[in-house]
């Protein structure tokens, strides 16, 4: 509530104008008696007057002939529309008065008339008028529900930061961070609008408290912060930094009904002037780089990229292409083998799907996945590929070759599909799939990606007889009471910190933290991406299970992947010594 109420030794800080010669000494001497403090000045000093002080009212003098008086009041009203301007003068008449607040004047003061009590309403009313301009002011530069900065208040700050980088007048680069929650729609339509405004005040009392005072809400679960530094310094790294943190704070479970909900976040970043110092085009690149973290997977962030986006272009270009290619079937399944560090034999594979364009030659995934998850069409391709390696078990097996495991990657987008569960046990009828060999891979985006839905798929997948695996372990953010209550039965190591176990001494801890871990859970621990003797045997005297890598074989087709079988091609951690 709002109060006008002032101690007995609280000041009014006032400014009377005249620029007329009038005797104003009397209502000065008033103004003190009801505990003013007043600053008395003309017209062309009242400005800097008003820049350097917290005044709270404004007394301006008209002379009752003087044409300048209304545009006087108008310059005021424009440049200072939150502090109250009473017109004083000693005579008035009514078609005057009238003029004068057509023109936004609050008040005016007949001083031949004046009395002690008229004045003292004055001064109460017009201070409660300026508290009141004050708080609409503030109310509407402020998002209703958060108390952030809304959407116009973040635009026109940004617009001023960005003028100053473009003059030159400033010392300073920026970060504008955009961030939003994965699977937030869908919350809101399990639990309604009440619990989603829950979430976004949590979420947005988290940001808060990583940047104070630098953070808008442009609607829904959508966030920007600014974060500036001196040219001097590396602003990605401090913007990097930012992101994980972010990550971190937004990946802890949001309490709603006594329940614990997780919610990936999604960031993009754009840099100014590194990137643009037009205000539109700097916050469609950090959306962009938003909206491209979110299809690569959750819990991630992109630093926006020129180079990137032709690179988008091109995928946007290959769309049409790749739906004829899954018409002409076009498709080849790939085969990296997957071995027993102990024995040296192999025990599985993973499937990884080829392109074989008829005038581009072999394409690999990197080049159209991306646009097979953004366009939904990784679900028709997923079903290939689930046919495929059954069929290719099936051929294994008439030919008297056995493996232990067939694993293929289960994109987050596929669960989307309601259809899919029903649809992949069509295949496994249809195409008599032994499912006790079959494995699906999972990232940890997976799991974050619509929790729920994705938590009963995998159930009733599993029902099927169907193994899962969770790919890329360590990089994300991983919930053990997923690991414990999914039947997700071994953890492949990312081979990004494989790769390090021989340079990097925190990369050595992490191998052998998830080791642990997967023992701790009896799970299988798979290690990916071994390309050298040293890595291996590293795995091997931590207890590491099963690997796959360039030491053993590049993914291959399906003939070159059965001879392997066939001749029994087997390394061990002793025999790779020599290699």
């Amino acid at each position: 509530m709002l109060s006008v109420t002032r101690s007995d030794t609280e000041q009014v800080q006032c400014l009377v104008i005249d620029s007329c010669g009038f005797d104003a000494a009397a209502l000065v001497d008033r103004l003190e008696q009801n505990r003013c403090n007043v600053q008395l000045c003309s017209f062309d000093q009242a400005s800097d007057k008003l820049e350097q002080g917290d005044l709270k009212l404004i007394f301006l003098h008209t002379c009752f002939t003087d044409t300048n008086a209304l545009s006087e009041l108008h310059f005021l009203r424009q440049q200072y529309p939150l502090i109250p301007v009473i017109l004083f003068d000693h005579q008035f008449n009514s078609d005057r008065i009238d003029e004068f607040m057509l023109w936004r004047a609050n008040d005016v003061i007949i001083t031949s008339e004046l009395t002690d009590e008229t004045l003292k309403r004055v001064i109460r009313y017009n201070l409660m008028v300026g508290q009141y301009n004050s708080e609409i002011t503030r109310l509407n530069q402020l998002d209703p529900l958060t108390g952030m900065k809304n959407r116009q208040q973040f635009y026109k700050q940004l617009a001023q930061k960005l003028k100053l980088i473009r003059n030159g007048k400033t010392s300073t680069h920026l970060a504008l961070i955009s961030v939003d929650l994965d699977g937030f729609r869908q919350f809101n339509n399990i639990n309604g609008y009440s619990a989603g405004d829950i979430i976004v005040k949590e979420m947005s009392q988290r940001l808060a408290a990583l940047i104070p005072g630098q953070l808008s809400r442009l609607g829904n679960d959508e966030f920007v912060l600014l974060l500036e530094s001196p040219v001097e310094e590396n602003l990605t790294h401090q913007a990097t930094q930012l992101c994980y943190q972010i990550l971190h704070s937004l990946t802890e479970p949001y309490l709603y009904n006594e329940l614990e909900n997780i919610l990936p976040c999604s960031i993009g970043v754009a840099l100014a002037p590194e990137h643009s110092c037009e205000i539109d085009t700097l916050v469609h690149q950090a959306t962009q780089a938003r909206v491209k973290a979110k299809e690569t997977s959750s819990c991630s962030y992109v630093i926006f990229d020129q180079k990137q986006r032709h690179s988008d272009e091109s995928q946007v270009a290959i769309e049409p292409e790749l739906i004829s290619a899954i018409r002409r079937n076009e498709f080849e399944l790939f085969y990296q083998p997957r071995v027993d560090i102990t024995s040296g034999k192999i025990i599985g594979a993973e499937g990884l799907v080829r392109w074989r364009h008829p005038e581009k030659g072999l394409i690999f995934p990197d080049a159209f996945i991306p646009t097979a998850e953004r366009t939904g069409l990784i679900v028709p391709i997923g079903y290939w590929v689930i046919q495929q390696a059954g069929e290719d078990i099936q051929k294994l097996q008439a030919s008297g070759l056995e493996i232990e495991r067939l694993s293929i990657n289960l994109s987050f987008r596929q669960f989307q599909d309601s259809y899919l569960c029903r649809t992949i046990q069509r295949l496994i009828e249809k195409y008599s799939i032994d499912t006790s060999i079959l494995e699906f891979e999972l990232t940890e985006s997976a799991l974050f990606n619509n929790e729920l839905h994705v938590r009963e798929g995998i159930e009733e997948l599993h029902k099927l007889g169907i193994n899962f695996s969770l790919d890329d372990f360590g990089t994300g953010y991983s919930s053990f009471s997923l690991l414990q209550t999914l039947p997700i039965s071994s953890l492949k190591i990312d081979r990004s910190f494989v790769s390090g176990v021989s340079k990097n001494p925190d990369d050595r801890e992490i191998v052998k933290a998830i080791i642990r871990l997967a023992h701790s859970l009896n799970k299988e621990v798979i290690a990916e991406g071994v390309e050298t003797a040293l890595q291996l045997n590293f795995l091997a005297s931590f207890g590491c299970h099963q690997a796959q890598g360039y030491l053993y074989s590049k993914p291959v087709p399906y003939e070159e992947f059965k001879e392997l079988l066939k001749n029994g091609y087997q390394i061990t951690a002793e025999t790779a010594v020599n290699q």
